[in-house]
């Protein structure tokens, strides 16, 4: 079984793609700076990184938090959920953030120049970013609706690419 092939890209299409992944590239790095500076002050960082800059701003041990800090538990609480909410963010982004660009790519290759993916695909981006933001701000529904906007998204693209 053998079949040819051909693929005709749009220059605009493909730059629409590269503006896209770096912005999802971004969300992704500043969900990771997020997540790693929020786990000093919960003392969740390996021991190591207690010789890093950050480290110096907290009295927290870096034991993985694997030790109970010592404080104000109402301050403590508020440190370790900061530290839960952005890995859940960091979590949540590498868990949707793939499956977008590999959808937004392969839809890119394979509608040519279509508007409509052009706009799924920046639909999608926006809501990546605002549903970020929505998570680090506790902001409800709105992290619910940019999540549903992403989905929406990819199922645009995919029709778009399959048609």
């Amino acid at each position: 079984f053998y079949f040819e092939m051909s693929i005709t890209l749009d220059r605009g299409q493909v730059l629409n793609g590269l503006w896209c992944t770096a912005a999802l590239a971004a969300n992704l790095m500043a969900c990771q700076m997020g997540q790693g500076k929020a786990r000093f002050p919960a003392g969740e960082r390996p021991p190591e990184d207690r010789k890093l800059n950050l480290a110096k701003t907290t009295k927290a041990k870096q034991t993985y938090g694997m030790e109970q800090l010592e404080g104000d538990d109402e301050k403590i609480k508020k440190v370790k959920e900061t530290a839960i909410r952005w890995t859940r963010v960091h979590q949540n982004a590498i868990e949707n953030v793939p499956l977008g660009l590999i959808v937004g790519w392969a839809t890119t290759l394979a509608s040519g120049d279509s508007a409509m993916q052009r706009y799924f695909f920046i639909a999608f981006t926006v809501c990546r970013w605002l549903h970020t933001i929505s998570y680090v701000k506790q902001l409800q529904p709105h992290r619910a609706l940019t999540w549903l906007g992403a989905w929406i998204s990819i199922i645009g693209m995919l029709t778009v690419g399959i048609r």
